[in-house]
């Protein structure tokens, strides 16, 4: 298991200059949720937590929203506001390094955002009740969710079989992988972790804590056949397939007005 601070610090370079590349899948996947936010809500006050090096803050900011945004990472906050220079007022303010139990930022929003972040949270269901608690009413989640089980694993884990090297980082990418369906980053321990180990279970969890499905699609995150092209446009059974074998499903939840958290704010 490895500290998420330093993981992210260590790889914000490498992963900002991959995040820039729009061929990249995670610069489409911030395009496509920026979009996906759009077809769901309007413009508003929005926190993006665990931002990275903020490229859907800048892809919502260009769209009207008041952004902010808030990650582990000093190294991947430096890159985010020196982005954002010149296309988003004040960026030092916009985006701030928070830690894991607390966030910079007063107020409630209308939305809030976890792309890719729930895998390295070790209690989701107290991070969603926390998130919950900066949200106005009738306000939306949108958070994604890392399938283990999906094609983009599969290719990954046989990729990684046919690199075979006599080495414990190896071993320990591999069990990363099977587990997570992530290269890297294992950030929890899994003998006390609190996860969902479904998109079920994620939709079961928000859907008691007072929020209802808006909206949501899937990311395969391969290449074959331009299976990501069109993520809103596939069919029932498209629909079908990518939710069970996609990589990257991403939900919007709607907060009910009298939606309210179960535990505490963040401090």
């Amino acid at each position: 298991m490895s500290d998420p601070v330093q993981f992210w610090n260590d790889c914000g370079v490498e992963f900002a200059r991959t995040a820039r590349d729009p061929n990249s899948f995670f610069a489409r996947r911030a395009a496509f949720v920026a979009e996906f936010v759009l077809r769901n809500t309007s413009p508003g006050r929005m926190l993006d937590i665990g931002c990275g090096t903020g490229q859907l803050c800048l892809d919502l900011g260009r769209r009207g929203f008041d952004v902010h945004g808030a990650d582990l990472s000093s190294v991947q906050i430096e890159i985010a506001i020196q982005a954002a220079r010149g296309v988003l007022d004040a960026p030092e303010e916009r985006f701030q390094v928070c830690t894991a139990d607390s966030l910079p930022f007063e107020g409630r929003f209308d939305l809030i955002a976890a792309i890719g972040v729930l895998p390295y949270v070790q209690d989701q269901p107290a991070f969603i009740q926390r998130t919950l608690s900066l949200l106005k009413p009738t306000g939306m989640f949108v958070a994604s969710y890392t399938n283990p089980a999906s094609l983009f694993t599969l290719v990954a884990v046989t990729r990684h079989i046919l690199s075979f090297r006599p080495k414990r980082v190896w071993a320990l990418t591999l069990r990363n992988l099977v587990r997570t369906g992530l290269l890297g980053g294992s950030c929890v321990d899994i003998r006390t972790a609190r996860q969902c180990r479904s998109v079920a279970a994620l939709d079961q969890l928000c859907c008691q804590l007072g929020l209802t499905i808006e909206g949501e699609f899937d990311l395969y995150n391969v290449d074959w056949g331009l299976l990501d092209r069109c993520p809103f446009e596939r069919g029932r059974f498209g629909r079908l397939l990518s939710r069970h074998f996609g990589w990257t499903h991403i939900a919007a939840y709607r907060l009910g007005p009298q939606g309210t958290a179960k535990l505490g704010p963040w401090s």
